[in-house]
């Protein structure tokens, strides 16, 4: 193990374009962006481990990992302490099983900027993957076992599932990974983890603006109520879901290309058919204040579509001149939402070896 304490930091991410579309295998347009997780570890040397979360507000836990990964607490925890520490246990239980007994180590996580410092609520940024990819990134490095850039997105992919129990895009951990803006098409299987990261330039010409819609939505419940309205209605889901799909591959191009105008229209192509398909689902993904946030927008002069599954959480307006920007920026300040400082973060996950762990 490494003698020194690591800290690692990992971006959130910020989906763009190709929400649905990307788990039928089309390309989604997401940012890597300025929100980090950040994990320290610091050697302890009895084998024993310790958990700070300290933005949880959840109590230091202490425990010994045996050769499974299974945690043997000193000390029984409740059920809500140990349920929101199961994904990190989990990730814990995973490396241990991936590459052997991890030494004794303190380990200190910070999350706070995927939450609101207000409402307590979580941002959709994708925090458990920024969180999976730096705490397996400080565990393979403090035992030693570096990871190499292009290898990172493909195992902390596998470390996520474990952890979460279901596949998913891997958009977010690709995200945390590689950082910057990109074209990102998941895998065709587990078992063939063939997905593609294409990077992009971000256009000079395009302004994007973040907007907090006031509450969370749930990611699992949205994509059950698609997944259940495809498996009831193949032939109407199939034909929303192709010109997503389309839409989703012509505005990476587009992107790619710089060309903002058509970026623009597909925006606003692709918006349309979100609320379709939440209509056949019966699942809010344009809701009421997606709605209400547009209408703004659209009067100053962007367009306006939810990043994510939709209902309500972050939505994300863009425009080609800094003027509208500005103005749209002064007409949500002046609505009951809340615009996001948030940028595209150039780089991915950064690992930093220290003297001491603060």
């Amino acid at each position: 193990m490494h003698e020194s304490s690591i800290c690692v930091k990992s971006p959130g991410k910020l989906i763009l374009l190709g929400e649905y579309a990307v788990l039928e295998q089309a390309p989604a347009l997401v940012t890597a962006i300025d929100r980090h997780c950040v994990v320290k570890i610091a050697p302890l040397y009895n084998s024993t481990f310790q958990i700070r979360t300290g933005n949880l507000k959840l109590p230091e836990v202490q425990f010994t990992l045996d050769s499974e990964g299974d945690a043997h607490f000193r000390t029984p925890l409740n059920s809500k302490v140990e349920n929101q520490l199961r994904f990190v246990l989990s990730m814990l239980k995973y490396v241990t099983l991936r590459s052997g007994k991890i030494p004794g180590a303190s380990i200190e996580i910070d999350t706070a900027p995927f939450y609101h410092k207000t409402t307590g609520y979580k941002f959709g940024l994708g925090s458990s993957a920024a969180l999976t990819v730096s705490l397996l990134s400080a565990l393979m490095e403090y035992m030693n076992k570096h990871i190499e850039q292009e290898d990172l997105y493909r195992e902390a992919f596998l470390a996520h599932r474990h952890a979460q129990g279901k596949l998913g895009s891997g958009t977010d951990i690709a995200a945390s990974a590689t950082g910057g803006v990109m074209s990102y098409t998941m895998p065709e299987s587990i078992d063939k983890l063939n997905g593609q990261v294409q990077p992009h330039s971000w256009p000079d010409d395009l302004h994007m603006i973040t907007i907090w819609a006031g509450y969370a939505a749930s990611t699992r419940s949205f994509v059950s109520n698609v997944n259940a309205f495809r498996d009831q209605k193949p032939a109407e889901y199939n034909k929303i879901m192709q010109t997503m799909m389309e839409l989703s591959r012509e505005g990476s191009v587009a992107f790619a290309k710089g060309d903002t105008d058509a970026f623009l229209n597909i925006v606003e192509d692709f918006k349309s058919q979100e609320y379709l398909l939440g209509q056949q689902s019966d699942t809010e993904i344009i809701s009421d204040v997606h709605q209400d946030i547009s209408s703004m927008v659209q009067k100053a002069g962007g367009t306006y579509k939810p990043s994510g599954a939709g209902g309500g959480d972050i939505g994300v307006a863009f425009c080609k001149e800094s003027s509208t920007a500005d103005n749209i920026r002064e007409m949500i300040k002046e609505s009951m939402f809340d615009v996001m400082d948030l940028k595209m973060s150039p780089t991915g996950t950064k690992v930093v070896h220290t003297t001491e762990i603060e």
